[in-house]
């Protein structure tokens, strides 16, 4: 990698990180373009030139944080024993990225009934571990599924987890509070699962 590819992602991923803390502050819709490259000490040009838009810039923002999402789950899972813990453990972080970063999803998933589908399309590569994360764990609770069922099984519980926490954004109840309840819910699912 050449010197100017380097200094150009370093760039990136330093207003990535500028970028990162706006949405998360204020939301997409209030970001202005202009007050990121002033916080960020860099022409709207340059922004421009290496996220190509707002919505461009956002959605490096979210796969960053599928990325990250993926990396804190890992690390999690080192220190888990069962697959029912490690289930349990998925729900709640991703839970808590979600209470946590509720300005920067809740416009898009408000003012898009498919905005969970379309974060699984458009990011499928990310989000593609994070379902041979949830296979392993679901083979591993229940020897008599295969890999085919594992798989239809991780799209659902990420599915059904998307559906708590579009109900907790339009109820602004509190999402940490159903972990346990989800995560029950789909270990004994697993559990009870016959391979046919």
């Amino acid at each position: 990698m050449s010197i100017k590819n380097k200094m150009s992602e370093l760039k990136k991923e330093l207003l990535l990180k500028e970028a990162s803390k706006v949405f998360e502050e204020i939301g997409y819709e209030q970001m202005k373009i202009a007050d990121l490259a002033k916080s960020a000490k860099v022409s709207v040009g340059t922004i421009y030139t290496l996220f190509d838009s707002k919505e461009g810039l956002y959605l490096s923002y979210i796969e960053h944080q599928i990325n990250n999402f993926f990396i804190e789950l890992e690390d999690k899972a080192l220190s888990k024993a069962t697959p029912q813990e490690k289930i349990h453990s998925f729900i709640e972080l991703k839970f808590s990225y979600y209470t946590q970063k509720r300005k920067a999803i809740e416009q898009s998933a408000t003012n898009n009934p498919l905005f969970f589908n379309t974060l699984a399309k458009e990011h499928s590569e990310a989000f593609q571990k994070i379902y041979n994360y949830l296979e392993k764990c679901f083979i591993e609770l229940n020897p008599k599924i295969d890999k085919d069922k594992a798989t239809r099984m991780a799209f659902a519980i990420n599915g059904f987890s998307d559906g708590y926490i579009s109900l907790w954004l339009e109820l602004n109840d509190n999402l940490m509070e159903k972990v346990d309840e989800v995560s029950s819910l789909f270990t004994a699912m697993v559990e009870s699962c016959n391979e046919h």
